[in-house]
């Protein structure tokens, strides 16, 4: 019971169940009337008191019944209300139990719950619909393309339109019933954050069918004219989530070719610096070169002068020792001429003065 009042119910399904739980009351109904014409008999027409157990046992009864049977759908219903309005209900003592519609024992304080009728009738308000605006806005802007990117957001809002509009042009029940692995639905709208949101919010419930996880779309008045906005609120935004895409696209280009520009001169800088390093290293090759030819050269000079400052000096030390070798040799002939000299007697000057005047030999100087 719990469960009941925490869950959100539009006024469909709310009258949905509300038919639903006044087919229960009315089994509840026929079972305690039998319960009650069969104590009547026993106690021999006297009146008795009702029994709690009895009564425990048949309210348990037709919970357990309303647990096995599903509620039933949206046609059934509407087919059921026709004939339940013409024909009343019968029960096996003879009494009828019709339900009524407004009442409820589950909802206390006198509440009172709509009818098909009011259903049928639904119509919108202003307020309503700019809350409805208002709240799809919020799903689009931040939910899809604040999470996403522009060109995911596209493909997931164009998705979306399409599935609405087969809902609108097409009373087809296939394009109200979609399968969660189809792989267009898949990687479209619930692989895109916020996608499963806004396909909800359009009216879709998710429903378990053969084992497999679908997306139901219940047609209704009101369900019909929240989608209708909602591809209203979609449709708006096409344009300038093109405009974006388009946008990110050429600034992805022109950021691909100024990347590629910058690569380029890059390249060319390159080529620059490698011919400057060229000639640098081509004219440092020269310079050392000719530094090496110099310095060799150099080298070999001071070698050659130095070699032939060797023989030079190896010349005159012989050409020394030949002269001091000659001069020994000298010096001893004078000692042995002069001795010689001295042994012989040299004329007087008066004899040599005779000898020259009377044209004797004479003698040459330094002789």
């Amino acid at each position: 019971m719990r469960f009941l009042f925490s869950c959100h119910w539009d006024d469909c399904d709310l009258s949905l169940f509300v038919d639903w739980l006044d087919h229960i009351e009315i089994g509840s109904n026929t079972l305690q009337a039998e319960k009650k014409e069969d104590t009547m008999v026993s106690s021999g027409g006297s009146t008795a008191k009702p029994d709690p157990r009895a009564e425990a046992r048949a309210a348990a009864l037709s919970a357990a019944e309303a647990r096995l049977r599903p509620p039933p759908s949206y046609d059934t219903v509407v087919s059921s209300s026709v004939s339940t309005s013409t024909a009343p209900i019968s029960c096996s003592s003879g009494t009828t139990a019709s339900p009524n519609p407004n009442s409820n024992p589950l909802f206390a304080g006198g509440r009172t719950i709509p009818s098909q009728a009011a259903v049928d009738n639904w119509r919108s308000s202003d307020k309503e619909d700019r809350e409805l605006r208002l709240k799809f806005g919020r799903l689009l802007d931040r939910g899809i393309v604040r999470d996403n990117g522009y060109k995911q957001s596209l493909e997931a809002v164009e998705t979306l339109i399409k599935i609405a509009s087969n809902i609108q042009n097409s009373d087809d029940p296939k394009y109200r019933t979609l399968k969660a692995s189809n792989s267009l639905l898949k990687n479209k709208v619930l692989s895109v954050k916020g996608g499963q949101d806004y396909l909800i919010a359009l009216g879709f419930r998710t429903q378990a069918i053969d084992f497999t996880q679908h997306f139901v779309f219940h047609k209704t008045l009101k369900r019909m004219h929240e989608l209708e906005i909602g591809v209203a609120t979609l449709k708006d935004h096409v344009d300038n989530l093109q405009k974006r895409v388009d946008n990110s696209s050429k600034s992805v280009i022109a950021h691909a070719q100024e990347e590629a520009a910058r690569k380029a001169n890059a390249l060319r800088e390159i080529e620059a610096d490698r011919d400057l390093v060229k000639a640098r290293v081509e004219r440092e090759r020269i310079v050392r070169e000719a530094r090496e030819k110099a310095e060799s050269e150099k080298a070999a000079r001071e070698a050659q002068a130095e070699a032939e400052g060797v023989v030079e000096a190896v010349e005159d030390d012989r050409i020394d020792m030949l002269e001091a070798v000659t001069r020994d040799d000298g010096d001893s002939h004078a000692e042995a001429e002069g001795e010689d000299e001295e042994d012989e007697e040299l004329p007087s000057y008066r004899e040599d003065r005779d000898s020259r005047r009377w044209g004797g030999p004479g003698r040459r100087l330094g002789a």
